[in-house]
């Protein structure tokens, strides 16, 4: 493939990944423009302008995004089945014009919430599909194959683009508070315009289609998974060792993969059969890696970034008090040009590395920041904020996605991918339950007689994030080998 076409490829899949992260925090900004009290109905429009929401409701219309996002996941693997890779990707951008389409006309909260449910499962199975695909295309050509890493965190980068256009297209279109009657309908409709352009393009892309991959890879080479014995054999090649298993195809944590230093060519093992969680969960040799990629994309979440971007507007709006809506904008600009250096950086430091010194970063910052809200420093604490999603951004935020295709052969991609982006959107889940209350336990209001008051202590919840934190660190530092 050449260098144009897989460009084209490459913008074409991770406009999905644009998707996961617009919806996330699309309905953040215009929140008052959603909820106002009194509906009404302008002319010409029979729609209303806003749906009557309160806390409990748009938090349900928020939360069932990631519950749409575990069912999208969870059945990717069925989806590639049915349309290979390629076509899996072509259907996120037919479910997400469609949830769009609910939402943006929806005349009542309950079919906004539907909507919000469809374009999740558009995003989870964005999410498993794209790096595997992106994956794809680095092993199209030794060209690509050198800049495995970059291609792969294309995918984090359009993620973060999606969260940052979601927070400008709500400044643009709602107004600095958010407040502009009835316009977080446009907002919505951005995101279909986008799947239109991708729908119509899909037809004439040409990409490294997974399926006719498989059926030209089979002339040559035969993947055979042996239930009993747990190991892959390769019929007809040469890369394969005296046990059966596909040097190529599995490779130790000990071995040349890029998560322990500088990439490497990836495996040129295309799967004709796809393993089952339950055959690769049942391989010694395929067990550990998986969980060790699973552990990443839960140990992503528990860092607390989600919790970091909670608190970053009410941290420095007293610092920028006449730019409050700017202030959650801003963040996420950070956030989408700190994923840039990890593009270059991928290559020519490792994943290891990456991963050392974001974790680093983030440890010490979320210290910091526990200190500056305990002891009110607005300063300190603005910067740990800052300087968290920087860490973020540059390691733990695109390496994990990385990890699928690069520490499990590709028999066993698919099902290893659905596993671990459903235990993310699990750990996302919970932590966006679960964090207030924690925060609410590990403090104490200043009036005790009224526990609506401001609280003491409340950076103490970013306490029990360093410890994660130092978990994954340790994890990595191990050669990412649990119980060794």
């Amino acid at each position: 493939m050449s260098d144009k076409g897989a460009m084209i490829s490459i913008v074409w899949a991770c406009v999905s990944s644009w998707y996961y992260g617009y919806h996330l925090s699309e309905l953040n900004f215009p929140v008052n423009s959603l909820t106002c009290i009194t509906p009404a109905h302008p002319l010409p429009s029979r729609l209303p302008i806003c749906l009557n929401l309160d806390s409990s409701r748009y938090s349900i219309v928020t939360a069932i995004f990631t519950i749409g996002g575990l069912v999208g996941s969870l059945s990717s693997s069925w989806v590639v089945e049915k349309e290979g890779i390629k076509g899996g990707i072509s259907w996120t951008g037919y479910l997400n014009l469609v949830g769009v389409l609910g939402m943006g006309i929806a005349p009542h909260w309950y079919l906004l919430a539907l909507g919000r449910f469809v374009v999740g499962i558009s995003s989870g199975i964005a999410i498993c599909l794209v790096p595997p695909y992106l994956s794809m295309i680095a092993r199209s050509s030794p060209e690509l194959a050198s800049r495995s890493g970059s291609i792969g965190t294309m995918n984090q980068l359009a993620i973060v683009l999606g969260i940052c256009s979601a927070q400008i297209a709500g400044l643009l279109l709602t107004g600095e508070k958010g407040d502009v009657p009835g316009s977080w309908r446009y907002v919505v409709a951005v995101s279909g315009v986008i799947a239109a352009v991708q729908i119509i393009t899909s037809h004439s892309l040409t990409s490294p289609d997974d399926k006719a991959h498989d059926h030209a890879s089979q002339a040559t080479t035969t993947t055979i998974f042996d239930e009993e014995q747990g190991e892959i054999e390769e019929g007809g090649g040469a890369g394969a060792d005296g046990r059966g298993v596909s040097r190529e195809g599995v490779r130790s944590a000990d071995e040349a993969s890029p998560l322990l230093g500088p990439s490497t060519s990836p495996a040129k093992l295309v799967p004709s059969e796809q393993l089952s969680l339950h055959s690769i969960m049942g391989n010694p040799t395929l067990r550990g890696p998986a969980i060790l990629v699973a552990a990443f994309m839960a140990i992503q979440q528990l860092s607390g970034v989600n919790a970091v971007m909670f608190y970053s507007t009410p941290v420095l709006r007293p610092l920028l008090p006449t730019s409050a809506g700017v202030v959650g904008v801003g963040i996420t600009v950070v956030n989408a040009v700190m994923t840039l250096p990890a593009i270059f950086l991928m290559d020519r430091l490792g994943r290891k590395p990456l991963l050392l010194l974001s974790i680093g970063g983030m440890t010490s910052t979320s210290t910091l920041l526990a200190i500056g809200l305990n002891n009110s420093h607005q300063h300190l604490s603005a910067f740990s904020i800052v300087a968290f999603i920087a860490s973020f951004s540059i390691g733990l935020g695109p390496v994990p996605f990385l990890l699928v295709s690069e520490l499990v052969p590709s028999p066993a991609i698919q099902a290893v991918s659905s596993l671990s982006l459903s235990i993310n959107w699990i750990t996302n889940f919970f932590i966006a339950i679960l964090f207030l209350p924690l925060r609410d336990l590990l403090s104490t209001p200043v009036d005790p007689h009224d526990p609506l008051s401001d609280r003491k202590g409340e950076g103490r919840v970013f306490y029990v994030f360093t410890g994660v934190l130092v978990v994954g660190g340790l994890l990595v530092w191990r050669g990412l080998r649990p119980g060794k």
